[in-house]
């Protein structure tokens, strides 16, 4: 009886530990079980090692999404396949199928996308790190430079084109630098260098090229006797340059340049001063000038009638000194000469 009960404890407490197990499992895959995200694929011409279904989806690092199936091209659309199979490009395509999470995208049917894809919206394969897991990144690129591939089949779902990876981009451009340097005549090249270093030796050694060497090795010793020909003269310049430097510098530092200097600021300062007494000045002399004018004014006034009596008083004494000299005995008697007019006098 006790051995039973042991076993059904032991019974009793594995089935509780399934339970508790499927019970946890359902609580973290609920959110998966009671949403469902927006299925879309994209195609790569390239491989896919290291991609493994479950790898994350992001968007500049932000997880978005995961990937669900990875397929061939010619087994998910054999309707396409046809007798174009190792001709068409197109069918030897890696299908890759992916899951995004509709709270974390923008776009939530087939038109959205398709906006986002004529924007430059692309998916291409990236490396985790120094792990190098592989996942898939979604970002936008320059849509005239990676042009969206049109295959033979009307998608699935809908679809996001690919550009390839950083990796495959280097691997591309090396074997084309690999084919063009294939493509080099090397030989050629080694041969028209061997040729063009002989003919710089013998341009060197002889013929045109000797001659200018030579002459500029006499132009240089011809400038180096000049040098020190003229190297005396330089120092003796030199020196006299830097005593009348020393001079100047003594003289802007003595006394008679700090006078000068001082009554230079001295004499600035009274002429400032000048000119701001200036328009004070200038107004009184034009009040000046104007009582001059103004009496300048009165007195040609005044002076008018009295020119005017001075000249009839000159008149008049004309008059009186032609008649006294015509008649002077009226001037000294009082009274008109006898008989008619007097001659008069001879000079």
């Amino acid at each position: 009886m006790d051995q039973k009960s042991l076993y059904f404890r032991i019974g009793s407490a594995i089935l509780g530990g399934l339970a508790g197990l499927l019970a946890l499992l359902v609580w973290i895959g609920s959110d998966t079980f009671r949403r469902r995200g927006i299925m879309m694929e994209t195609y790569f011409g390239e491989t896919v090692q290291g991609l493994e279904v479950g790898a994350q989806v992001k968007f500049r690092g932000v997880t978005i999404g995961a990937v669900r199936q990875i397929s061939v091209a010619a087994a998910e659309y054999p309707q396409a396949v046809g007798e174009t199979l190792a001709t068409d490009p197109s069918l030897r395509l890696v299908v890759v199928r992916f899951e995004l999470i509709r709270e974390r995208v923008a776009g939530s049917d087939g038109r959205d996308f398709r906006e986002m894809v004529d924007a430059g919206l692309r998916m291409r394969m990236a490396s985790q790190g120094i792990t190098g897991i592989v996942y898939l990144e979604a970002d936008f690129v320059d849509p005239a430079r990676f042009q969206v591939l049109r295959p033979r089949w009307e998608p699935a779902y809908p679809y996001i084109p690919s550009v390839p990876s950083t990796l495959t981009q280097f691997q591309t451009a090396a074997e084309q630098l690999m084919a063009r340097l294939n493509d080099v005549d090397v030989g050629g090249l080694v041969q028209r260098t061997d040729a063009l270093v002989t003919a710089l030796t013998e341009a060197v050694s002889s013929g045109e090229g000797y001659r200018l060497l030579v002459e500029a090795a006499d132009a240089a010793a011809e400038l180096r006797t000049a040098v020190h020909r003229i190297a005396p003269a330089l120092e003796a310049t030199a020196a006299e340059a830097g005593a009348a430097t020393k001079a100047l510098r003594e003289i802007m530092e003595g006394r008679e340049m700090r006078a000068i200097v001082t009554n230079t600021a001295a004499a600035t300062a009274e002429l400032r001063a000048a000119l701001a007494r200036l328009p004070a000045t200038l107004a009184t002399a034009d009040q000046t000038v104007r009582r001059i004018d103004a009496l300048a004014s009165d007195a040609d006034r005044d002076l008018g009638p009295i020119l005017r009596d001075l000249r009839a008083m000159a008149d008049n004494l004309r008059a009186l000194t032609e008649q006294m000299r015509r008649y002077p005995s009226q001037a000294l008697f009082g009274q008109p000469p006898p008989g008619g007019p007097a001659e008069e006098p001879r000079p």
